[in-house]
């Protein structure tokens, strides 16, 4: 799958990326830690806190894959 993999500069499929396999397992992890937590919905928000700390991961692991791609085309258009 090319959605899991770093951008090669030669057009060739670059290496799997860790953080965008993880991003995707804790955005799935996301979705079911908050739907198993809606039946106990009246006893407290607290069921939520595990589908919240998948969901902030998913989003700092993505961050983490963008901005390695923003790094990476800023010094290809840097480089004389």
């Amino acid at each position: 799958m090319s959605m899991f993999r770093e951008a090669a500069i030669d057009g060739k499929p670059g290496p799997v990326s860790m953080r965008r396999v993880l991003a995707a397992f804790f955005s799935i992890a996301s979705v079911a830690l908050f739907f198993s937590a809606i039946p106990g919905a009246a006893s407290g928000w607290y069921g939520f806190i595990p589908g919240c700390l998948c969901l902030v991961g998913a989003l700092v692991l993505m961050f983490c894959t963008t901005w390695s791609d923003v790094a990476a085309v800023v010094a290809a258009v840097k480089k004389p």
